[in-house]
This record gives structure tokens, C-alpha cells and sequence, in this order.
């Protein structure tokens, strides 16, 4: 069970909190500053550190220079009070990765003061998260058999058990591959990791983010795909514009497909960087089964609650939070494998390889979000 209620997310002036959450004492910014953080990649140094006004203090990876667009914009608002934080920051048109920074550290620093992961303040349900790979291919020169024996070889050298391919679409521009090479590719890669792996095509890259402009083919996609017992596709057809692509996306999940399908491309409201609203609409009008988001591209950890709160109360959506950064490892753990199946592949040092266990990604034990050593 959770140890604290997540419902607020979802609106109705519901509370966020049901237990010992609400015994503390409510605490407003005080101050912010950028450190530097040694335990992380050069890359990913940059920490914003937050100090509330009972000096106790929170991070994030530093998404926004500084905060004081949304320090103004939220004032002496509770930094417990989540839902109402985030709300306030949108409402009021705080720069989004200001945004998203704030909100990350007001969760952290809520964790913190209760000497808790993250996943346990929410309420942890399992201690460890199947994760998937990514191989990449591209043109020129690619090669379906060559790229099916590229994915074996990755598989085999990580120890996995998951991988979601990156392969071209029929898109029609110097980057694509042909309609025929998808379903070569899709058959040869299948063949070549056995039947007992599971896989995902993301088409990528570029000019060709999605399998095909053609309902038809995309249609004949999903059949083979189904065939071969792929989990999901992203970006079966482009999901923009809105008007014509989401009567298309509706009418290939009422094919009855047995794989997922999350719209993503070129321009995509519905890649990486979802905010819950967007992937709302398409879920609500049956064009998608699954959706990508990112705390980091998008506004925080309040919208991933909000969206994986969404997918709780209306199965069988599923959530696929973008690359398993460090607020991603806790937000998995806390949820079970009908609505966070997998952890996509952990980038950039936030988490740590200890923590990792041939194809599982452990839950991390440190209290708050990141792993901060003075």
C-alpha cells in the first residue's frame, strides 16, 4: 500500500498527503544557489540546492540557471504542498525549466526531511525495476541483418533482457529506410535475440522519428510486429496535426494489437517531454495505450505523479518515463508493472552502476532523490 495518498495530483482540492507528511510544519523558499556536485559526470555536475526557511534543503539537477521566476511566482507558498506548488507555478506562467527544477527540489527536500528515498515517501512498491536497452542504426548503408546481430551482440554484452530498437521509418526523406527494410529489419532482429526477449521499435532519427506516413502500412506494422511478440511501438504514424493524425491513431489501437502504441515525432506533444494535459486528450480520445515524459524536459515530478496517477485509475495505459535519471528510479518504485513495466536504461551517472543488477535497476536507498556525498 502507499504510505502517503498521491490522489491531489489529479485535482479536486483533494489532499496529497494522508499520514505523517501533514504532521510537518509547512516551509517556504528561502533561498537557491548552483553547487557543484562531484559524484556525477562533468556532464551532469550542476546541482540547484534549495534552502527552505527552517534551513533544511533539497535538490535538483540544475534544469534553470536560477529560480527567481518561480520564486516570485509561488512567494511564501508551502514547498510540501506539491500539488498546489506546481499549480501555482503553472498558472502563473513560471519558465519551465524553472518549473520543473523547483518542483524536483521541493520533492527531494520533503524526502530529506523525513530521512527517506523518495519511493518511500510515496510509498514503495517493489525494490527493483526490469530496465531495456537501446541500439542505435541508422543510415547511410543500413543493414537489416547487420543490425539485427548489432542488437544480439548489445544484448548478450549487457545482460539484458529488454532493449527498444532505434531504427529509421518509411518517412520518405534522405534519413528513412524503405517500407520493405522495416519489416526485414523487425523479422531479422527478432530471429536473431530468440523469442524470449522483449522489444520495442522507437523509429529514429530525425526526419524519420516515425514508422510511416500510411495507415495502411502502419496497419501491416503492427500485424507483424504483434506476429513477433514485439511490447510497443512509438510513432507508428506522425501524431501531428491533431485534427487528422488522433482519428488515425484511434483507429489503429481498435485494430485489437497486442503491442502498445505511443504517438511520438517530429514536433510531438506526446514524446519525452508530455505534459499530463496533452497525453489526457489523446488517452481519452483511445489513441494511444502508452506515454512517454521526462521531469527534466518537462515541468517536474508533479506532472510524471500526475500522468502515473492517471494511468492507475484507467487501465491499461501505461507510463514509460524518459531514460531512468535519478527522480525516474524512485518514481518506478513506487508504482507496479501494470503501469511502469520497465526502466528504460540508466544515462548519466545519477544512478549509480552499483545499482544496477545484470538487467534490473535496484532501488535507490539513499533519503531524497539524489545520492549528494559532502
Amino acid at each position: 500500500m502507499h504510505s502517503l495518498s498521491v490522489v491531489g495530483v489529479l485535482g479536486g482540492g483533494r489532499t496529497l498527503f494522508a499520514d505523517e507528511a501533514t504532521k510537518l510544519e509547512p516551509v517556504s523558499l528561502k533561498s537557491w544557489e548552483i553547487i557543484e556536485d562531484s559524484t556525477t559526470p562533468k556532464k551532469d555536475k550542476r546541482l540547484m540546492k534549495i534552502t527552505a526557511s527552517n534551513g533544511a534543503m533539497g535538490y535538483s539537477r540544475a534544469v534553470a540557471a536560477d529560480l527567481k521566476n518561480a520564486a516570485h511566482a509561488v512567494g511564501d507558498a508551502n514547498l510540501l504542498d506539491h500539488d498546489t506548488l506546481w499549480s501555482t507555478l503553472l498558472a502563473k506562467r513560471a519558465p519551465t525549466g524553472e518549473t520543473a527544477t523547483l518542483d524536483i527540489a521541493a520533492w527531494d527536500l520533503h524526502a530529506r526531511m523525513l530521512n527517506k528515498p523518495l519511493h518511500a515517501l510515496l510509498g514503495t512498491q517493489r525494490t527493483k525495476i526490469l530496465r531495456y536497452g537501446d541500439v542505435r542504426g541508422r543510415q547511410p548503408d543500413f543493414s537489416p541483418q547487420k543490425y539485427a546481430d548489432d542488437t544480439a551482440r548489445y544484448i548478450e554484452r549487457e545482460k539484458l533482457q529488454a532493449t527498444k530498437l532505434h531504427f529509421p521509418g518509411s518517412m520518405g526523406t534522405p534519413e528513412s529506410i524503405s517500407f520493405p527494410v522495416i519489416l526485414e529489419t523487425l523479422q531479422a532482429v527478432r530471429k536473431a535475440v530468440g523469442k524470449d526477449k522483449i522489444l520495442a521499435w522507437d523509429p529514429n532519427p530525425g526526419s524519420a522519428e516515425s514508422a510511416t506516413t500510411s495507415v495502411d502500412e502502419a496497419k501491416q506494422i503492427l500485424q507483424l510486429m504483434d506476429e513477433l511478440g514485439y511490447a510497443w511501438i512509438e510513432g507508428p504514424l506522425p501524431p501531428i496535426s491533431y485534427e487528422t493524425q488522433i482519428p488515425k491513431y484511434v483507429e489503429l489501437v481498435k485494430t485489437g494489437t497486442k503491442q502498445r502504441i505511443q504517438a511520438e515525432g517530429p514536433g510531438s506533444p506526446i514524446g519525452d517531454g508530455t505534459p499530463f494535459a496533452d497525453m489526457k486528450r489523446w488517452a481519452e480520445a483511445g489513441a494511444i495505450t502508452q506515454c512517454s515524459t521526462d521531469a527534466y524536459i518537462n515541468t517536474g515530478v508533479t506532472n510524471c505523479l500526475r500522468m502515473l496517477e492517471y494511468a492507475k485509475a484507467h487501465p491499461p495505459l501505461v507510463i514509460n518515463l524518459h531514460w531512468d535519471w535519478a527522480p525516474h528510479a524512485h518514481l518506478a518504485m513506487a508504482y507496479d508493472e501494470k503501469i511502469m513495466p520497465l526502466g528504460e536504461f540508466v544515462w548519466g551517472g545519477e544512478v549509480p552502476k552499483s545499482y544496477l543488477t545484470g538487467p534490473y535497476l535496484q532501488a535507490p536507498d539513499w533519503p531524497g532523490i539524489y545520492r549528494i556525498e559532502s
